[in-house]
């Protein structure tokens, strides 16, 4: 936080700084690394155990967006920044149980599991567990979309999991 108030307060000097907050992305990049951080994880656990499973219950809800308009917003931005601004970046948001049981029939795996949080903190760490994969994270990209003019194409992370993901 304390970096972001000092890029948002460059503003006052004349700099055409913003603070761009992405939630969790999705979708293949063409850049050096093709997947994202947390998905990604998900599907490998699943294929290496053969079930797919969130953490907890999968109740908890996170904010998403396409890498697509991830980098559509970054050109906007590039343009059409009002200097000082923070920008969420989200286009929907969907619940971790809905992710893993469109993960789970895309590989046709049956129904997704849940999964205690101390075994999924053995997998992957502390942070990504409880963070990463066990936590809400629930925002809005309203200046993005009223000061940028951005316009989010792809809205359905659950749709991307199963037609495009595996």
């Amino acid at each position: 936080m304390a970096i972001d108030n000092l890029i948002l307060a460059a503003a006052q000097d004349g700099v055409n700084s913003a603070v761009i907050c992405n939630t969790l992305i999705y979708g293949h990049s063409l850049g050096v690394n093709r997947d994202s951080v947390q998905l990604p994880r998900l599907l490998k656990q699943a294929r290496k155990s053969g079930v797919v499973r969130h953490v907890g219950t999968g109740q908890n809800i996170w904010s998403n967006v396409h890498i697509e308009d991830v980098v559509a917003l970054y050109l906007l931005a590039l343009t059409k920044n009002v200097p000082g601004t923070f920008y969420f970046v989200e286009s929907g948001e969907a619940s971790f149980i809905d992710m893993t049981t469109a993960m789970a029939e895309a590989l046709n795996l049956g129904e997704p599991q849940d999964w205690p949080l101390q075994d999924a903190e053995a997998e992957w760490g502390y942070e990504m567990a409880n963070y990463g994969l066990g936590s809400n994270s629930r925002v809005r990209g309203k200046h993005a979309r009223e000061l940028l003019g951005w316009a989010p194409k792809r809205t359905s992370v659950v749709e991307w999991i199963r037609n495009e993901m595996v």
